[in-house]
């Protein structure tokens, strides 16, 4: 059974050193697994995707990125309930809860790709199933960002929201091997016939959604048994919609859903976008880099934030995912020649480094600058500082979900725009063009508004 906690002052240095830090590091490092868990099931359908139609699925190119475009956006729909439900049930109880959520997706997945005569509309509910593990940020962090004091925030989002961003990666990475053999004999069910050109082989596609059955039940039960339950904590879906209210709370919006979306849509789309313009060329080697550059890079941005200001660090992230974009251009498969695969590759792999450290530094800005702005009020009206921080705190918070769910939606719409660029102009530079844009506006309101020396909220 999770532990409930009476009283929480991580800003009160002595009850910090005593007692509040050996707590946070352990909550901070179950959320952080626990997360990670459901960045694996949130993106392991954009695996399996890539598969279907050489196991015999009738898909189109658009039906491909629809399918691998689902996930993102019904977690995005998730984090609206997740942003709140936690409150409700204690953060530590919703970290097992939210975990065991996370079987029927698995299960849906282990089921559906050994049916190749599936109606399409079967294929759009396993999509959507997998969309619960998107939810998790939300609750995650947020409750996360309440054991830490203001100093050390930024870093701890950071790691908590980088290592579970390498669920992705992982994904990437483990189910092109999970599905090579025979992993559960007989249990595992028959294996399909996986064929492309010349090459012919079995795989065992339902591995993907099996291997990870074990695994969620460890981690709900670490959850259940070793996790905190913070005291007095409550936000509503009314503290939302007044955070809504807020121009901060957009502009933060604003420069996470470019960064956070990037990185989610990027992963999710980046099997099929090279296949479609590389086929020539294996990315499937080579997809876990890029997103596990980025999760890897999050934490160092939520560093940054801390140290020299989340607004300058946005702002330099946002130029070099300008930059990388820039550089896909040059690399994109012409009329006259294929393209040029490495340097595509290394301009991805920059935007992922740019989105990584853009994640980090951006979202650390919603509890910094709520608290600083009931620092503010609180010194007008004569407050103590634990009623500031408490004020602060829930603000903050609030403004964390909507930006998170906002965030999400970066990884519906990324993915989409290459489908639609692709069915409509028969090539993706008009969606590389959309984001070039998108990351030269939000570079702008992240230095008016955070960055520059005068700026309203230096931070």
């Amino acid at each position: 059974m999770t532990i409930a906690i009476k009283r929480w002052e991580p800003e009160n240095l002595l009850f910090w050193l005593i007692r509040g830090k050996r707590i946070a590091r352990r909550n901070l490092i179950l959320s952080t697994l626990a997360l990670h868990l459901n960045f694996i099931v949130w993106m392991m359908w954009s695996m399996v995707v890539v598969n279907l139609p050489a196991i015999g699925f009738a898909l189109t190119s658009q039906q491909q990125f629809l399918l691998v475009s689902i996930p993102p956006l019904v977690g995005a729909l998730m984090r609206v309930v997740y942003a709140t439900a936690w409150t409700l049930f204690g953060g530590g109880r919703w970290l097992a809860l939210s975990t065991l959520f996370l079987l029927l997706p698995a299960a849906g997945v282990a089921y559906v790709v050994q049916h190749i005569d599936a109606r399409f509309w079967l294929l759009l509910a396993v999509a959507a199933s997998c969309g619960i593990g998107g939810g998790a940020s939300s609750s995650h962090l947020s409750n996360t960002s309440f054991f830490f004091p203001k100093s050390e925030k930024g870093l701890a989002m950071g790691i908590n929201a980088g290592f579970g961003n390498l669920g992705v990666s992982v994904a990437q990475l483990l189910i092109p091997l999970t599905i090579a053999g025979a992993m559960f004999g007989r249990l595992g069910g028959e294996p399909q016939i996986w064929g492309m050109g010349s090459e012919v082989r079995e795989v065992w596609l339902q591995n993907a959604g099996y291997v990870w059955w074990p695994v969620i039940l460890i981690v709900a039960a670490a959850c259940w048994l070793y996790s905190h339950d913070l005291p007095d904590i409550r936000l509503t879906p009314r503290d939302q919609l007044t955070m809504m209210g807020e121009r901060h709370t957009w502009a933060i919006c604003l420069l996470y859903m470019g960064s956070y979306g990037t990185f989610l849509g990027f992963a999710a789309a980046f099997p099929l976008l090279v296949g479609k313009m590389f086929p020539l060329d294996n990315a499937a080697a080579y997809a876990f880099i890029g997103p596990m550059v980025a999760a890897l890079s999050r934490p160092f941005g939520g560093w940054m934030g801390d140290r020299v200001g989340g607004g300058i660090a946005s702002c330099g992230a946002y130029a070099l995912m300008a930059l990388g974009t820039l550089g896909v251009f040059v690399s994109l498969p012409g009329e006259n020649d294929g393209g040029q695969f490495w340097l595509f590759l290394a301009m991805c792999f920059l935007i992922f480094l740019a989105a990584g450290v853009g994640n980090g530094a951006s979202y650390q800005l919603a509890p910094k600058v709520f608290l600083i702005e009931a620092g503010r009020e609180a010194a007008a009206r004569g407050e103590t500082v634990a009623d500031a921080y408490a004020r602060g705190g829930k603000r903050g918070a609030a403004a964390m979900s909507v930006s998170s769910v906002m965030a999400a939606f970066g990884g519906f719409v990324i993915p989409k725009t290459f489908g639609s660029s692709l069915d409509l102009t028969g090539s993706f530079v008009p969606a590389f063009g959309v984001f070039l844009v998108f990351y030269l506006i939000a570079m702008v309101v992240a230095w008016w508004l955070y960055a520059r020396p005068d700026a309203p909220m230096r931070c």
